[in-house]
């Protein structure tokens, strides 16, 4: 029953890391797109540069969001198996306490 815990908690953890990827890649993509047109805001060259970098810094910093985010489901759903594990272990009786028993 413990193995199947552990079992369920490394498939949480592809699934998380596959949506870690997935919204580092669409935050990555749409920050790219904004940059590219920020021309469409302003014609003023001095603005679209302004808001190009703007937009590239913003995706540069969702990287971090998105692997702090990543890493603290990681580190939940690796705890909550530990605990349902200890759960599981602690509920187990113990036969030989029984056989020594003198009543």
């Amino acid at each position: 029953m413990r193995s199947s815990v552990w079992v369920a908690a490394i498939a949480a953890l592809v699934v998380w890391s596959l949506l870690g990827w997935g919204g580092h890649a669409l935050l990555d993509w749409s920050s790219d797109w904004a940059a590219a047109n920020a021309d469409k805001i302003s014609p003023v060259p001095e603005v679209v540069e302004w808001v190009s970098w703007s937009f590239r810094s913003l995706g540069y910093a969702s990287e971090i969001v998105v692997l702090i985010v990543w890493a603290i489901g990681s580190i939940l759903i690796i705890g909550l198996a530990g605990l349902i594990s200890r759960f599981l272990a602690g509920r187990r009786g113990k036969l030989t306490d029984l056989k020594n028993w003198r009543g």
